[in-house]
């Protein structure tokens, strides 16, 4: 008996039906949805959770889906909320923080280029992530706590009810319904809430984007391999390219993402009033837009153009949202709600924040609380954590090619990104309603200064465009202040407000410094012995006295300098602090855990990922 394969076909179906209601409907099986599910079982495990994902069977490795890095509040979100720090250290790449190059002498050279990131992995751990990896071991892990994980499920369409909310979709040619007293959105960019209910904002920035895996990954410290100057800048040859990297020009920045499981990922961000979509929207266009911008990178991506296994494209990603959670029982987590801009990896801290929060409200819900304030309280800090986010984007690409006034804006983020919110979300505070609200003030502050900070930066790069002496930006204490009080033991709350009143004097302290350094373009800049507000620091002169420059209480500028020792050296190298981390901070993994990709995993081919004779590298 002989059997025709040619005409069979294999069919996914689905393993059981749903139940007919559950407390909670998620739509969508991604990050944010398995993440979601997980949570609220672990939380509240007699929740019934169903999630309705449309893809077929497991995801597949590499060539996924962007959104590879993670940064402190999503790692801890992942490692300690969700519990997947097993799974991140075993099996996923532990990155040496983030790092970048601004633009110097036409991108020919690498060893010619600032350089801002760490020589040693920093005390919190971050990871970058295969997506397509990481999703099934969620999706294993949501299904040994009871999730119901419905595949191959399309949704149709969404009544929202009284006490019922009615989901009902295509499975495998059938049509199917289920009832749920919670709805939550995780369809990511699909937004099926969202348009539903009319929520879609425009969050002022336009950028698109285009992206590919390389297969067996790629090293780029090969090309400054023959500089030991420049080598000897790390505390082991190796690691920089487990740094989340972005190499970066006027109206763009490039990343170089390596992934566990061999592939590196390559994509660009542009903003179309420098680099029109229809140079990147191509994998031919990228390549020549690559050659003409990044020409030391697009030595070694063409050289092996057989391993390119992907790519990868998105128009205008960024956008935002009127309202996140109701009380009448439905949410929208992860970039369902919104999505500003990978340049600092925010999208995992998103979902951690959406999905705290969203936790929180289901499981007092079905508790019998009445989740009013809450509900109300996370859509005002979503919003506010949203745009404290957006301010280093909007308007910003054009900096991106400034080396001067991108030193001050790479360090001013660097400790915000470590501080405030982010502070008190990996000690788990921000759904402890009593202690926000003694906590809502100082955090409010940081969110008031970074968005002025990030004015000023824009002004002065209109007043200021020059090179910087190609270094590594030394650390000073303040920097490595924000990284330990990440890993720092709390005794009590007072204790962790005491930290945050410190992150908001030292960032008032930069603040000031950092404008003092900008004013020297001004003709006439500011006295040195007149306080400085530092929520007013602005380049127009004529706007100071209107702005309150100078109402009190402030800080002169040589009380900032002196608070924010070392700062000086970003601008000037003979005034910058030596030495690294005090002892115990930062130097590597710990003890038994590798930095990188697990053994054997990872890394260019024999003979591949440097550029090819006669390129500078």
């Amino acid at each position: 008996m002989s059997i025709e394969r040619g005409q069979s076909i294999v069919e996914f179906a689905a393993v059981r039906p749903p139940q007919e209601h559950y407390d909670v409907a998620i739509l969508g099986g991604g990050l944010a949805g398995l993440t979601l599910a997980i949570q609220l079982k672990q939380t509240r495990p007699q929740t019934s959770v169903v999630v309705l994902e449309k893809r077929e069977g497991p995801a597949p490795l590499a060539a996924f889906k962007v959104g590879e890095s993670t940064v402190p509040s999503g790692a801890h979100y992942f490692t300690e909320v969700v519990g997947m720090k097993e799974h991140l250290l075993a099996e996923q790449v532990r990155k040496c923080g983030l790092r970048y190059f601004p633009t110097a002498n036409g991108n020919q050279d690498i060893t010619k280029r600032v350089e801002m990131g760490p020589p040693i992995y920093p005390p919190h751990d971050n990871f970058q992530l295969d997506r397509g990896l990481f999703e099934n071991k969620l999706a294993a892990r949501a299904r040994s706590l009871g999730v119901d994980i419905q595949q191959g499920a399309r949704v149709r369409e969404i009544e929202l009810g009284g006490e019922r909310h009615r989901v009902t979709f295509e499975q495998f040619d059938e049509e199917t319904a289920l009832t749920a007293r919670w709805i939550v959105d995780a369809a990511g960019r699909a937004s099926i809430m969202k348009r539903k209910l009319d929520l879609a904002t425009d969050c002022g920035h336009h950028i698109n984007s285009a992206w590919f895996r390389l297969g067996g990954g790629l090293d780029f410290e090969e090309w400054g391999a023959d500089d030991a100057e420049w080598m000897a800048r790390m505390s082991e040859p190796g690691i920089r390219r487990y740094s989340t990297n972005h190499l970066m020009g006027e109206g763009y920045w490039v990343w170089l993402i390596q992934l566990a499981t061999g592939p590196i990922s390559i994509g660009v961000c542009a903003d179309p009033r420098f680099h029109p979509y229809e140079e990147i929207n191509e994998l031919d266009r990228l390549l020549g837009w690559l050659r003409k911008h990044e020409p030391q990178l697009a030595a070694s991506v063409e050289q092996r153009q057989e391993d390119i296994e992907d790519f990868l494209r998105v128009r205008d990603f960024a956008y935002g949202v009127k309202q996140a959670f109701s009380t009448d029982r439905w949410a929208l987590v992860g970039e369902a709600a919104a999505f500003a801009d990978p340049f600092y990896s925010p999208g995992s801290d998103f979902i951690g924040y959406s999905n705290t929060f969203t936790t929180d409200l289901v499981t007092r819900d079905l508790d019998g609380e009445e989740i009013g304030e809450r509900a109300g309280y996370y859509n005002d800090l979503y919003q506010r954590l949203f745009e404290h986010v957006m301010s280093r984007y909007r308007d910003s690409y054009p900096v991106f090619g400034n080396p001067w006034v991108m030193c001050g804006f790479l360090t001013w983020d660097f400790y915000i990104n470590h501080v405030g919110a982010v502070l008190l979300f990996t000690q788990n505070r921000l759904t402890d309603f009593d202690f926000m609200q003694r906590a809502d003030e100082d955090m409010g502050r940081v969110f008031k200064l970074n968005i002025n900070m990030h004015k000023l930066f824009r002004e002065w790069h209109e007043l200021e465009r020059k090179p910087r002496v190609p270094e590594m930006l030394a650390t000073f204490p303040v920097l490595v202040s924000g990284l330990v009080g990440l890993v720092k033991d709390y005794p009590d709350d007072e204790a962790l407000l005491e930290e945050l009143r410190t992150q908001v004097r030292n960032a008032e302290a930069m603040a000031v410094a950092i404008f003092n350094q900008a004013a020297k373009v001004l003709p006439e800049p500011p006295p040195a012995d007149r306080p400085i507000n530092p929520y007013a620091v602005g380049l127009d002169p004529e706007k100071w006295e209107a702005d309150g420059l100078f109402e009190s209480p402030g800080i002169t500028i040589e009380q900032a300098r002196a608070a924010i020792v070392g700062l000086d050296g970003l601008w000037d190298s003979s005034l910058a602090l030596a030495g690294g981390p005090p002892p115990g901070v930062g130097g590597g993994p710990p003890p038994g855990i590798a930095g990188g990709p697990p053994p054997g995993v990872g890394g260019p081919p024999p003979g591949a990922g440097g550029p090819p004779p006669g390129v500078a590298g």
